[in-house]
């Protein structure tokens, strides 16, 4: 079995031709995980599912990534766990890796209703000064481990996503930041709260962080 993941900025930066320097990816892998047999998520719904998959088959992810057209992003965390954040370039480069257990009990997803095709999208417009600082502010947040910091990643990355075109989010009581999962217009979208009682009573689909153990 293997995790799938959520991003919280920077995302299409791992795109080899988007890549700019000095910016980062910040990403997390979650539970619960999938198999070849068990899958509990709906597919293509922004989760990094077609590399999971590919990984599972015993295939390069990362080719059948770059095949498709996208980016690095989704082998890379599947494979390393934890909350992480990647250079941006034409391949991953690990800049910090933290325990993600501060997440615990924080993360929910909203199924949006329709599936999605993140290379449908991927050369769209969109503003990448605001998804370089979601990157560099998600980057940031990890290193201190700070909740509200890192809500303010997401909501910078959701306001990128508001400004390419997407429809916005329905409000759910107690989240304080939340997006679309992946390339967007469709799919997850994740919803973030920082006290588990709101997280548990909203109705969505529970997630948790992961990061391997020895």
């Amino acid at each position: 079995m293997v995790p799938l993941r959520v991003d919280f900025g920077g995302g299409w930066l791992d795109v080899p031709h988007l890549a700019q320097e000095g910016a980062f990816i910040v990403n997390c892998a979650i539970t619960p995980m999938v198999s070849l047999e068990e899958w509990c998520f709906e597919r293509n719904g922004g989760l990094g599912g077609s590399a999971a998959w590919a990984l599972l088959q015993n295939r390069d992810a990362f080719r059948s990534e770059s095949s498709l057209g996208v980016g690095w992003q989704d082998p890379a965390i599947i494979l390393e766990t934890g909350i992480c954040a990647w250079r941006s370039g034409p391949q991953p480069v690990l800049e910090v890796k933290v325990n993600p257990d501060f997440l615990v009990g924080k993360l929910a997803l909203y199924w949006c209703g329709h599936s999605h095709h993140t290379p449908d999208h991927t050369n769209s417009k969109r503003d990448y000064d605001i998804i370089r600082k979601a990157g560099a502010v998600a980057k940031a947040s990890i290193q201190v481990r700070s909740l509200s910091h890192l809500f303010r990643a997401v909501s910078l990355s959701y306001a990128a996503q508001l400004g390419e075109g997407m429809f916005e989010l329905p409000d759910i009581p107690g989240a304080l930041a939340k997006k679309y999962c992946g390339g967007g217009w469709g799919g997850y979208a994740l919803y973030c709260f920082d006290n588990q009682y709101f997280r548990d009573n909203a109705k969505l689909l529970n997630i948790e962080p992961y990061m391997r153990t020895l």
